[in-house]
């Protein structure tokens, strides 16, 4: 394992031009072709956030205070996950051409992945200061902190990812199994609802959940101005840099056997 790690930050630093390039090439072709171009990437969160608070606010008329943007902390965020997740388990097959001509470490295409959804998730912020201006709220020093729960989440979701691409490399229909998946997740989550509607006895039960102590953690240093759920973050960030560590090992491990897979 130790190996594979050694190997992990040679191979890091050897392929950083490339992963540069590869996210600035994938923005693009995305964008290509598309009406409102990279408009869409602040569309596409605000459009979510429309739906949901349409839902919960209308529909089934629950009352929480800021709602679209309580709601937009958690969805900015979920997006960049579920994107990721999503992506990363088809990389190693949708690169196949490339990885039959040349020889290219695949942590490299989980990674290129995140990073590129990472970017998307940059431009959502712009739609989230600009909520905080609507209902008024002014950012404090506790804004700063958002560094550290970035952090959690990006070892989060590259630490799956690299797992995914190693699966879904495997199982082709992988990436079907996902997307219900992740809906579930997400309703197990406190995305549209706040962690203190959980009756004490049971929140032990959502801070299972990685992604409850990241929601809440956005909020806290975005909307309350208060510190985010350290403890927690502590905790899931060590259970993700395992989770990473032993994608990183799989992946090495398996080299040689994705190109006869895909």
């Amino acid at each position: 394992m130790l190996k594979s790690l050694k190997r992990f930050g040679t191979d890091l630093k050897k392929y950083k031009e490339y992963i540069i390039y590869s996210t600035k090439s994938d923005l693009k072709r995305q964008v290509a072709g598309t009406l409102f171009g990279y408009l869409w990437w602040l569309l596409d969160p605000l459009l979510h956030m429309f739906v949901y608070t349409v839902l919960v606010t209308i529909i089934f008329k629950r009352d929480q205070p800021a709602f679209p943007l309580f709601v937009f902390c958690a969805l900015l965020c979920w997006k960049w996950l579920t994107s990721s997740l999503g992506s990363s388990a088809t990389c190693i097959k949708r690169k196949s051409g490339i990885i039959r001509q040349i020889y290219l470490p695949k942590f490299v295409l989980p990674l290129i992945d995140v990073a590129t959804n990472f970017v998307k998730f940059l431009f959502g912020i712009v739609i989230l200061l600009i909520m905080m201006g609507i209902y008024r709220i002014v950012p404090t020093w506790h804004m700063m902190e958002v560094a550290s729960i970035l952090i959690v989440n990006f070892f989060l979701i590259y630490g799956i990812s690299l797992n995914f691409a190693h699966i879904g490399a495997i199982y082709s229909d992988f990436k079907n199994l996902i997307s219900h998946l992740l809906r579930l997740w997400f309703y197990l989550s406190p995305g549209l609802y706040s962690l203190s509607r959980i009756p004490e006895e049971y929140r032990w039960l959502w801070r299972l959940n990685p992604i409850t102590s990241i929601f809440e953690s956005y909020r806290n240093v975005i909307m309350y101005g208060t510190s985010p759920m350290y403890k927690d973050l502590g905790i899931w960030l060590i259970i993700s840099i395992i989770i990473l560590i032993l994608g990183i090992n799989k992946i090495y491990k398996f080299d040689k056997n994705y190109a006869k897979v895909v």
